[in-house]
């Protein structure tokens, strides 16, 4: 009887620390697992920038809506037909026409008196003169070989108190007559500018029967 009691005994605390032990038998070895942190909204994505469109002269392109567009038609200077210009800024009309004895004179200068800081002008223009040779193309807008220039200053721009230049000629099928775009940008931001100038071009359109 007695060893039947102790191993009765025995057998019950057994059991007790089989019952005890198997809850930290469970928990499983490691670092401890945490569930996964919610996800961040995505970002959202930037609105395009709204456009307008011109078109004359055989020539189209899109241009921030933003900007200021005036046309002056009949004004035409000796050797270039002014299209259209374009500002971040008012625009006023850049030519005074003078008749003298039956002579009909066209002055133009530009259409802004100033740039203000972050300022832009752009003027297109058709520009026809003769026995001139456009440069060697150095790129392509429109479909056409096309000629693209950057410059620090420049005396018509900086008179304007601009800071950087950028001209573009792209030829036309007439003999010695060129599209021209000359482009004033005011600092501080001159990359974004820059990439204004660029997405104009990149919208540019030029027709069979310009």
């Amino acid at each position: 009887m007695v060893v039947t009691s102790w191993t009765r005994l025995a057998a019950a605390l057994a059991v007790v620390a089989v019952s005890v032990a198997l809850p930290f038998a469970r928990t499983p070895a490691g670092p401890a697992h945490h569930p996964p942190a919610p996800s961040e909204p995505p970002a959202l994505s930037k609105p395009p920038a709204m456009t307008a469109s011109f078109i004359a002269m055989g020539l189209s392109f899109r241009y921030p809506a933003t900007w200021q567009r005036q046309s002056w038609s009949g004004d035409v200077a000796s050797f270039a037909a002014p299209i259209v210009s374009l500002s971040s800024g008012p625009l006023r009309n850049p030519c005074t026409v003078t008749t003298s004895l039956g002579a009909r004179t066209v002055t133009c200068a530009y259409p802004v008196g100033h740039l203000p800081p972050g300022g832009v002008l752009v003027s297109w223009d058709a520009v026809g003169f003769p026995t001139t040779h456009l440069p060697t193309p150095n790129t392509t807008i429109g479909g056409r070989p096309a000629v693209e220039t950057t410059a620090t200053g420049g005396a018509w721009c900086a008179s304007l108190g601009g800071t950087e230049t950028i001209t573009v000629m792209i030829p036309r099928p007439m003999p010695d007559n060129w599209y021209q775009l000359d482009a004033c940008l005011r600092g501080p931001d001159l990359a974004q500018q820059e990439a204004q100038i660029s997405a104009v071009l990149d919208t540019v359109g030029i027709t069979n029967g310009d």
